[in-house]
C-alpha cells in the first residue's frame, strides 16, 4: 500500500491481498482502506503525545527520565533526561526480550528501568526501551491510561478514527508473521512485537494500527505543526544527533549522509521513519511530499533487510519523480 500526498494532492496504490496463508483465513485484497501493524510508526505518536506535554510546559526536553521512571535512576541514569529519549542517546541499550519475564506495562516498564545503561549518554544507538519506559511515565504523569492519553490528545486532534491498538478485525487486518516464540502462528490482527504483545498490545515503541491515511495524519504533527504546535514541530525535524551514517531529530529520522534510504531525490531536509514490519513513512519539504509506504516485510521471516532497502528506495524515486 503506497500513499503520496503533494501539493494537497493525494494519490493511493494498492496490490496484493491482506493474507494469502491458506491456513489463515479469510484473505481479502489489499484495498486504501487496510489496517496494518506499524511497529515502530507507534513511537512518531508518542513523540506527539509527549511534545503536547512540553507545548503545555507540564514537561521539557530537559526533564529527567527519572522524574517519569521512579525506577530508572542512579549513577548516569540520573543525567538521562527526555531529549536523550526522543533522539537514542539515552545510552539505553538497543533491545531486551522483555517478554519472557515482563507480562504487563508496570513489569516491562520496571525491568527496563532496572537494566544498565550499555554506554555513557549523548551517543546514538537507537533503542525501544525509553519509549517502553515512555509507556509508563506518561500514564503516571497524566493520570490516565497510555492508550486514553493518546486518543485524547493525539489520534482525536489529527482526525485519524482507525488509528488505534490491536486487537483488531482480522477481516480487514494485513497479517504479518508466524510467530513461534510466543506460540502464535500467523498473527492477524494482534501486535507483531513480542514485548509489545506481552505488556497488553498496548506500547509506547509499537502495536499501533493504522491505514495509510492514519498514517499520513500522524506525519502531518511534524510537518504542519498539529497537536504539537510550528515551533515544536520545527524543533523536531532539526538535526540533535548524529551517529554511523545517522542523524536524528526528535523522535524522527533524518535523511542520512550517505546513501538514499528514500530516493536520490529526496532532499537532506527529509525527514521520517520506519518500522519493522515493513512500514514507512518519509517527507521532503522542499518539494511538499509525503509517501506512506505500508507492506509486510516479515510475513515470510525477517532476513530480507537488504531487499527491503531496495524495495523502499525504489518506491519513493518513483514518488519524487
Amino acid at each position: 500500500m503506497v500513499r503520496v500526498e503533494r501539493a494537497g494532492q493525494v494519490d493511493s496504490y494498492a496490490a496484493g491481498t491482506l493474507c494469502p496463508d491458506p491456513s489463515a483465513p479469510p484473505d481479502a485484497p489489499c484495498t486504501a482502506d487496510a489496517v496494518f501493524d506499524l511497529a515502530s510508526l507507534t513511537k512518531l505518536a508518542t513523540t506527539a503525545l509527549l511534545l503536547s506535554f512540553v507545548r503545555e510546559r507540564a514537561l521539557s526536553l530537559e526533564t529527567p527520565l527519572r522524574e517519569l521512571v521512579p525506577d530508572f535512576r542512579g549513577g548516569r541514569k540520573d543525567d538521562v533526561t527526555l531529549a536523550h529519549v526522543l533522539t537514542h542517546t539515552a545510552g539505553l541499550r538497543w533491545w531486551l526480550p522483555l517478554w519472557q519475564e515482563a507480562h504487563s506495562i508496570d513489569e516491562a516498564v520496571w525491568r527496563a528501568a532496572q537494566e544498565p545503561l550499555a554506554q555513557d549518554p549523548g551517543a546514538f544507538t537507537y533503542s525501544d526501551l525509553g519509549y517502553i519506559m515512555l509507556t509508563g511515565g506518561l500514564a503516571k504523569m497524566a493520570g490516565a491510561p497510555f492508550e486514553e492519553l493518546l486518543a485524547e490528545r493525539v489520534i482525536g486532534p489529527i482526525e485519524a478514527p482507525t488509528f488505534a491498538y490491536g486487537p483488531r478485525d482480522r477481516a480487514t487486518c494485513a497479517a504479518t508473521e508466524v510467530d513461534p516464540s510466543l506460540g502464535r502462528r500467523r498473527i492477524r490482527g494482534t501486535v507483531h512485537d513480542e514485548n509489545a504483545y506481552e505488556m497488553g498490545g498496548i506500547a509506547g515503541h509499537a502495536g499501533l494500527f493504522g491505514t495509510a491515511a492514519d498514517v499520513g495524519a500522524i506525519a502531518r504533527v511534524f510537518r504542519d505543526g498539529a497537536v504539537i504546535g510550528n515551533d515544536l514541530a520545527t524543533l523536531a525535524r532539526t538535526e540533535h544527533a548524529r551517529g554511523e551514517n545517522v542523524r536524528r531529530g526528535l523522535g524522527l529520522a533524518l535523511r542520512a549522509p550517505k546513501g538514499p534510504m528514500t530516493g536520490e531525490g529526496w532532499s537532506m531536509d527529509s525527514y521520517g521513519h520506519t518500522g519493522f514490519t515493513g512500514t514507512s513513512t518519509w517527507v521532503d519539504p522542499v518539494v511538499d511530499l509525503t509517501v506512506v509506504l505500508l507492506t509486510n516485510r516479515v510475513y515470510f521471516g525477517r532476513a530480507n533487510d537488504d531487499a527491503m532497502y531496495r524495495f523502499r528506495v525504489a518506491i519513493h524515486e518513483a514518488a519524487a519523480s
